[in-house]
């Protein structure tokens, strides 16, 4: 598959990401593919290298990733206080599936003021998502 191609998917892709930030957007701010294309050119050449695609890429996935796990956090942020209470906290899913061995709200609470703001939640996910994933089965041996 050419450059031109993977561009493309990679920007149908990533539409959902860029039409949020596209309303973000102060009036008459530049945005779309052009700009996309730009920020991923990093020596400004006109042309995407396989390391500059693959780290544009990369940056749009993780930035999609990072959004969505704000809208979870949002949604579970009953009170809307902008951090997750011991009650909220207790019905992340994490949560009730790891049940008795979830690890402590306290673990991830670094500012000891009873809840997890985002950054705190996201040091959570990484821990009680790494948890419960199954354990990868060993490669067979070349013989």
């Amino acid at each position: 598959m050419n450059r031109t191609m993977l561009l493309a998917l990679a920007l149908i892709a990533t539409a959902p990401a860029f039409a949020q930030q596209q309303a973000a957007r102060p009036a008459g701010a530049q945005g779309g593919p052009d700009a996309t294309f730009a920020a991923w050119d990093k020596d400004g050449n006109g042309t995407l290298s396989k390391d500059e695609f693959r780290a544009g890429w990369m940056a749009t996935r993780d930035d999609l990733a990072l959004r969505r796990l704000h809208t979870e956090f949002a949604r579970h942020d009953a009170d809307k206080s902008g951090k997750l209470e011991a009650a909220e906290y207790a019905n992340l899913a994490l949560v009730q599936r790891a049940g008795k061995s979830a690890p402590m709200m306290t673990a991830f609470d670094k500012n000891k003021d009873g809840g997890l703001q985002f950054a705190e939640y996201i040091d959570f996910i990484k821990v009680a998502g790494a948890q419960q994933q199954p354990p990868r089965a060993a490669a067979p041996k070349a013989k």
